[in-house]
């Protein structure tokens, strides 16, 4: 898979695999679709990004605990950014957040690995 399919595809199996869990979590109404839906579009190309450029120049050693790094600072903005838009209750969303990303990253594990 080349470099810009592989670039394009991942924000769009992110949003599907995330917007199924916030169904799980019982996130139904349209603001929180469209907010999960836009928070994603933010932050899955600048990580992808981010780890692309790292890989490429070589900043830092690529490795599951950068990967794991990188991915609990997403779900710590994402979980600011839901709370601030939604006005919920931020462990609820809280623990959506970690949800989403949990299942997101392992089915990129599973697809591009």
């Amino acid at each position: 898979m080349s470099l810009i399919n592989s670039y394009l595809l991942a924000p769009l199996l992110t949003i599907v695999i995330e917007l199924i869990v916030a169904l799980f979590f019982g996130f139904r109404r349209k603001i929180e679709i469209i907010t999960i839906i836009l928070i994603n579009l933010l932050t899955n190309p600048i990580l992808n990004y981010f780890l692309w450029v790292n890989d490429y120049f070589s900043f830092f050693k690529s490795n599951l605990l950068l990967t794991i790094f990188l991915e609990f600072i997403v779900v710590f903005i994402e979980w600011k950014l839901l709370a601030y838009v939604l006005q919920e209750k931020s462990n609820k969303l809280l623990k959506l957040s970690f949800a989403m990303n949990f299942c997101s990253y392992i089915a990129g594990v599973l697809i591009w690995k």
